[in-house]
């Protein structure tokens, strides 16, 4: 890319510290470091970002309530800002009427209601669908898929493309692939030190380093399939395992008393949010990752880097990075059998150094240098 670029960068919760926030950050900083001049537009602050030259910072106060009104506060924020500015490139990572470049983290909403039928019944698609945070979602995401002036729209899995064109219309060479990338090389100090770890981080949690060790990690227990996931294991042969739950939920108490009533109190412990999560990587063998609607789940990849085993559903777009030889992936999650099923089969692959380092390699190719490359260079080569 030239160094005469402006890129604006739209990421209105920028303040969080999730995936997608890490992206957008990582995003802003690789296009500064190409020589193009970086404008952020947020709701929040800046405290994760670069301090490069070439990046500045603008945000709006918007309403903390309704959140519809928050969302059509900030797109008009957007279109108002850039009015008679001279930009080479809008680069949206949240919905807004108007972007250039999207990358469509969040997946496709109108996908993402539909799941919900399997949860939570066809009632609540259908007053979800009447619910104004909803609409307003659903008309900003058909106005930025469908603006004429889009140039290319990044999926992060095969799923969402096929999401996207299943339900929008867009052309199909807009729409690139590129999966979510992962901090490979910096976590490989983490994945080198894993044996001695699991032993420290089993007694400091008073857990058994010689059970098989699954792990949950998400937010939001019901789309990610916490409830089918101990429905499972509560029909395992075998109880020399242990579960991790990392993540919050505003109903955990009803997951902590399922547990109990499915007669796994000692094989189940809820950890609850947790700021690192490596620790639980370099304990666990495997990650159960169950979800209803996921578009890239993070963790998938991040887990195998780790070396651990992966068992997914094929709601999660992060499935595609899943094979034989380093994980499962879940047809049926109404099957709860097959669930069981998959876990008994997954115990066969407690993580050793070989099937570990194996498993690691699997996902090297996915690093975020080479993944933000790809990104940026196709920037540069738009559909126009």
């Amino acid at each position: 890319m030239s160094d005469s670029k402006h890129v604006v960068l739209l990421k209105s919760r920028s303040g969080n510290c999730g995936g997608l926030e890490k992206y957008a950050s990582r995003i802003a900083s690789a296009f500064a470091e190409q020589g193009s001049r970086v404008s952020i537009l947020s709701t929040q602050s800046s405290k994760n970002y670069s301090a490069s030259p070439l990046i500045s910072f603008y945000s709006i106060k918007t309403s903390p309530w309704p959140s519809f009104l928050r969302m059509e506060q900030f797109d008009r924020f957007v279109h108002n800002w850039l009015q008679g500015k001279k930009v080479d490139l809008v680069f949206g990572m949240d919905r807004n009427r108007f972007q250039t470049h999207i990358r469509a983290g969040n997946g496709v909403h109108l996908s993402y209601l539909k799941s919900r039928i399997l949860t939570e019944g066809k009632w609540k698609h259908w007053t979800c669908l009447c619910n104004p945070m909803h609409r307003k979602i659903l008309s900003l995401e058909k106005a930025a898929f469908e603006n004429p002036r889009l140039e290319k729209l990044f999926a992060n899995s095969y799923m969402v493309r096929d999401e996207i064109l299943k339900y929008y219309s867009i052309q199909p060479n807009k729409i690139e692939v590129i999966h979510n990338g992962v901090e490979w090389h910096e976590m490989e100090q983490a994945f080198a030190q894993r044996d001695i770890k699991r032993i420290e981080i089993a007694k400091k949690f008073h857990l058994d380093s010689d059970l098989f060790h699954f792990l949950f990690i998400g937010n939001g227990y019901l789309r990610k399939g916490l409830d089918r996931l101990l429905e499972a294991l509560a029909r395992l042969k075998t109880k020399e395992f242990h579960l991790s739950v990392v993540g919050k939920d505003k109903h955990i108490e009803f997951y902590q008393s399922k547990a109990v009533l499915l007669g796994l109190k000692d094989k189940v412990r809820f950890f609850g949010s947790q700021e690192e999560i490596r620790p639980f990587y370099q304990l666990a063998d495997a990650l159960v990752i169950p979800s209803f609607y996921d578009p890239f789940a993070n963790v998938t990849i991040e887990a195998l880097a780790m070396g651990l085993f992966v068992i997914s559903s094929k709601h999660n777009g992060g499935h595609e990075i899943i094979n034989a030889q380093n994980g499962l992936v879940i047809e049926n999650l109404l099957d709860v059998d097959s669930l069981a099923d998959s876990l008994t089969r997954a115990l066969k692959y407690k993580k050793t150094k070989e099937r570990a380092l194996l498993t690691r390699q699997s996902v090297a190719h996915l690093d975020f240098s080479s993944q933000l490359t790809r990104l940026i260079q196709s920037c540069g080569n738009g559909h126009g």
